[in-house]
């Protein structure tokens, strides 16, 4: 009997969960595009260094000027293309690591929220795998139109859910 009480007294304690709106979580998306786009351009120049400052614009220049030179270009075309594809690998591993350990990225740290499975609890790496590389970074850009829709279904839907909290069954809340 005893134990029964307890039991009725924890189901009695419930927390209040106030949902982060839309702008909460742009404010967030910003930030973190500041700094992601910092950092991409930090290692873009450090990787990139050892060539002439003013390669691109000089790719561009002799294209135009009718002297262009196909070998360099595709070579920078194919460098370009594997930095991108490594800080593509690196920024997964960074979002799945950050989302995974502390539940939001460093935007949301900034703005005071989280992503929490939808009974409130931590998700798990697989679960931020999902939600931020599976479904924002590959299968959101493949279908663009329909992921700003993802995006928008938060202003009307009542737990504040976008398409990819729907998919990896997560909220995100105000802590």
């Amino acid at each position: 009997m005893e134990n029964q009480g307890i039991v009725e007294s924890n189901q009695n304690i419930e927390k209040e969960i106030k949902y982060a709106n839309l702008s909460l979580r742009l404010l967030a998306f910003i930030i973190d595009i500041i700094v992601f786009w910092s950092i991409y351009s930090i290692t873009f120049k450090i990787s990139f260094s050892f060539q002439n400052p003013d390669y691109y614009e000089n790719l561009i220049n002799n294209f135009y000027s009718g002297k262009f030179d196909f070998s360099k270009a595709i070579y920078i075309i194919i460098k370009t293309f594997i930095f991108l594809i490594i800080f593509f690998f690196i920024f997964s591993l960074y979002k799945i690591l950050i989302v995974g350990k502390f539940g939001a990225s460093l935007g949301k740290m900034i703005v005071g929220i989280k992503i929490v499975d939808e009974n409130g609890n931590k998700i798990s790496f697989k679960t931020a795998f999902i939600r931020e590389v599976v479904v924002k970074q590959i299968i959101y850009p493949i279908f663009s139109f329909f992921s700003f829709l993802g995006y928008l279904w938060a202003i009307w839907d009542k737990r504040k859910q976008t398409w990819h909290d729907k998919i990896a069954r997560t909220i995100v809340i105000k802590e």
